[in-house]
């Protein structure tokens, strides 16, 4: 384990000494314990879907001026001509 200092409002530390006292656990297993709650529901960069795709389309066939048309495209608006 690795030891970490934190700053708690007066509120939170109160609350956590009591949580520690009825429970007889120390006040650290609780934060770490939330952490891990926390932390459970947190997407890691590394697990990003978004960056899975990159890569994925590479060699796509179509319009070379798709950023410049795009509403074109999408809308079929007239293409820009500049």
């Amino acid at each position: 384990m690795r030891r970490k200092q934190i700053y708690l409002d007066e509120t939170s530390e109160r609350s956590l000494k009591r949580l520690a006292a009825r429970t007889g656990q120390s006040e650290a297993s609780h934060i770490r314990e939330a952490l891990r709650r926390y932390l459970g529901g947190v997407t890691a960069p590394d697990d990003d879907p978004l960056e899975r795709l990159i890569g994925l389309v590479e060699d796509v066939d179509g319009p070379d001026d798709v950023a410049r048309n795009h509403d074109h495209y999408l809308y079929g608006a007239p293409k820009d001509r500049t």
